[in-house]
C-alpha cells in the first residue's frame, strides 16, 4: 500500500514566508528630514510651512516625488487544519489553515511554509529582494525616483525636464528610423499607433 508523506500534519504550527508591496520615501534633500521650510519676511518675521517636496500627498509632477514602491518580507503564523495532495498538479502538498478557513479558505503550498519564524523570515527577505529587481514596475519606479532624489527641488525640476527631453529625442529618432524601414503604409500606420501609445 502506498503511503503519502507530508511535511506538516493537522495541528502543526507553521510560519508562511511571504511578501507585500509597501510605499517608501527617499530622504528629502530640501528639508533634510525636518519636513518643514522656514521663510523670513522682509519685516523680519519668521514662518514655517510644510516642505513642498516631501510633505505633499500629491505632486503635479510625479518625476519630483521621493516616494517609491518596494517589497517587504512578511511572516504569518498559521495552524494546519487540512492537508491536500494532488500528484498531478506538480505543486506538491497543499494546506488550509485554521486562521484563514478550512474548506473554503486560502491554500498554502508546502514550499512557503516553515517550522520556525527565523527560517520563514530569511526566505521572505530573499523573496522581497528578488521581487524588487524582477517586478518590472517596481524596479522602474525605484530607478526613476533614485535619479532625482538627491537633487534639491529647483535642480530636480531641471533634471526631470532634461531627462524628458532626452527620452523624447530618443523616441523620435527611433520612430523615424522605423518609418524609414517600413515596407508598407499599413506598417507605418501601426508604428504611428504604437508611438502614440507611448506618449
Amino acid at each position: 500500500m502506498a503511503v503519502i508523506e507530508t511535511q506538516f500534519s493537522i495541528g502543526d504550527v507553521v510560519y508562511k514566508a511571504g511578501i507585500t508591496t509597501v510605499s517608501k520615501q527617499h530622504p528629502c534633500p530640501d528639508c533634510k528630514g525636518s519636513r518643514k521650510w522656514t521663510a523670513i519676511s522682509p519685516a523680519g518675521g519668521e514662518y514655517q510651512f510644510s516642505c513642498p517636496r516631501c510633505s505633499a500627498n500629491f505632486h503635479g509632477d510625479d518625476a519630483l516625488s521621493l516616494r517609491y514602491a518596494a517589497h517587504e518580507a512578511t511572516v504569518q503564523r498559521l495552524t494546519i487544519g487540512s492537508v491536500r495532495t494532488d500528484s498531478s498538479s506538480g505543486r506538491g502538498n497543499e494546506y488550509m489553515c485554521v486562521e484563514t478557513g478550512i474548506g473554503s479558505g486560502s491554500l498554502y503550498y508546502e514550499a512557503d511554509l516553515f517550522e520556525t519564524y527565523d527560517e520563514a523570515e530569511a526566505v521572505a527577505k530573499a523573496k522581497a529582494g528578488k521581487a524588487d529587481v524582477e517586478v518590472e514596475w517596481v524596479a522602474k519606479l525605484y530607478d526613476r525616483s533614485i535619479k532625482l532624489c538627491d537633487y534639491e527641488l529647483s535642480n530636480a525640476e531641471r533634471e526631470a525636464n532634461k531627462r524628458r527631453i532626452s527620452e523624447w529625442r530618443e523616441q523620435n529618432i527611433q520612430f523615424w528610423n522605423d518609418v524609414e524601414w517600413a515596407s508598407s503604409v499599413d506598417e507605418i500606420k501601426d508604428l504611428v499607433e504604437k508611438y502614440r501609445g507611448q506618449e
